[in-house]
């Protein structure tokens, strides 16, 4: 329980550690567009699990806005994450280990959804490179 309070007291951290990156222009916007698809997620109606579920429905919703954060995070040019985490006085080792706990914590549902994730990130890669051609 320690470990959420924890995890909870740096969340405004991450939220300026991910608005920083959003508005950095050195982040590509290709990889701006996993925060759209997080915002997607949260507003459509569309679930994995229904929130009717008790719990379950909430936790999935958490497991996506968590990995899409982390995909955004990691998927960011690395000197410049280092450069905002630096800014807003915390270290990446840190957010690896809260990510981790996150993880943990979430268990199987988690797994569940970064398979999912990892499916539609190779199925639009796909989709990119016949588009591509095809030109």
């Amino acid at each position: 329980m320690t470990e959420v309070v924890d995890i909870i007291r740096r969340l405004p951290k991450y939220i300026r550690l991910v608005w920083a990156l959003l508005r950095d222009g050195r982040v590509p916007a290709q990889q701006k567009l996993i925060l759209a698809g997080i915002g997607a997620y949260i507003v459509l109606p569309i679930d994995l699990i229904p929130d009717f579920v008790p719990v379950l429905g909430q936790l999935d919703d958490l497991a996506v806005v968590l990995l899409g954060l982390d995909l955004f995070i990691r998927s960011a040019p690395p000197d410049i994450v280092e450069e905002h985490l630096a800014k807003i006085s915390q270290d990446q080792d840190q957010l690896r280990r809260d990510i981790a706990t996150a993880e943990r914590l979430l268990g199987d549902r988690l797994g569940d959804v970064r398979d999912t994730v990892e499916k539609f990130r190779i199925q639009g890669r796909k989709a990119t490179g016949r588009k591509r051609e095809s030109t």
